[in-house]
């Protein structure tokens, strides 16, 4: 079994180093000191397990991080800095594959959790998903969807349900720079359309999902002969950059060509454009409390009556197409 180790403290890392490096049926594999090295080790040479310190797991990236195991089937160990401290971690330990110790266990019995948690692991070839078979869309339909904490999971769920020739989608999700690129990548290995991170002037096209890059523009639409991504640089709005309050506003001039979604996430960005939205003849869709890991987003759009149908998460991309299928394009 090959593992990894992400930890950003060099003295420590060292240690984990030399402790896994002699255990036996266990070879050492990469050593990476930020979540990002680790994303892209683990994308490029999945290890059979990684162990992720405290520091790291605590950060909200690391949820990008857990869903990219889950889809590479690889096994995660968080080392809590001390037993205290595990019980304090985010840490969704319920999670087929993850498990939770403290850096005061021996090395034996580190080795043993590795093990332990190796158990189970399906060695298959992940497989691309179908989504549910073309059907036929009115031209002109777009989708927007919004989301942030545990809108990785939420959004391989909604997109899982969409076919090849779903109407453009655009996509804002809350996470640092470093990581919309891999996460795009993430995506379109799990969905059926195409997935990539969206470009300044790109025309909007069927069978295409496009992710707000990185933190330095907001991902709006531009308007003109035919719709355009526009990736503009501007101050953080609603405390954020991308923000989806940013996307949702720039589509309020062709609102009734417009499905846009609010998925988990802490806050309230989203609701006001939501809000703009509906107001303008959208059709517009939050999730649901009990499917949310944050009711955030979709509390707040959901207070002020931006949110026409509250859905729970398994719902939401088929009602999505639906409302693509049913109603036609201004």
């Amino acid at each position: 079994m090959r593992v990894m180790i992400a930890d950003t403290r060099p003295e420590s890392r060292r240690q984990l180093a030399e402790a896994v490096a002699g255990m036996r049926a266990i070879s050492l594999g990469v050593c990476a000191s930020d979540l990002s090295e680790a994303y892209h080790a683990i994308e490029s040479r999945p290890p059979q397990a990684v162990i992720v310190a405290e520091a790291l797991a605590v950060l909200p990236e690391f949820e990008v991080i857990l869903t990219l195991l889950k889809a590479l089937d690889v096994r995660c160990v968080v080392l809590a800095d001390s037993p205290a401290s595990m019980k304090r971690l985010p840490i969704p330990t319920d999670q087929p594959g993850v498990a939770v110790t403290h850096r005061g266990i021996s090395a034996e019995e580190l080795r043993n959790c590795l093990l332990s948690v190796h158990l189970g692991r399906e060695t298959k070839e992940q497989v691309r998903g179908q989504g549910a078979g073309d059907l036929a869309f009115q031209q002109g339909r777009v989708i927007l969807i919004g989301a942030s904490t545990g809108g990785v999971d939420a959004l391989l769920n909604v997109l899982g349900a969409f076919p090849t020739n779903c109407p453009p989608t655009l996509v804002v999700q809350h996470t640092s720079g470093t990581f919309s690129a891999g996460l795009s990548r993430l995506l379109d290995r799990n969905v059926a359309p195409s997935v990539s991170e969206a470009q300044d002037g790109q025309p909007l096209a069927p069978g295409s999902i496009l992710l707000a890059p990185g933190k330095e523009h907001h991902l709006e639409l531009r308007l003109g002969s035919g719709l355009q991504c526009r990736l503009r640089t501007a101050p953080l709005q609603s405390g954020h950059r991308p923000s989806v309050d940013a996307l949702f506003y720039s589509a309020v001039p062709v609102a009734s060509r417009v499905t846009a979604a609010i998925l988990t996430g802490m806050g309230r960005d989203g609701a006001d454009g939501l809000l703009a939205l509906r107001r303008a003849g959208a059709e517009t869709i939050g999730q649901d409390a009990e499917s949310s890991l944050v009711y955030g987003m979709p509390r707040a759009a959901h207070e002020i009556g931006a949110v026409a149908r509250q859905l729970p998460l398994d719902q939401i991309g088929p009602a999505l197409l639906r409302t693509c299928i049913g109603r036609s394009a201004a």
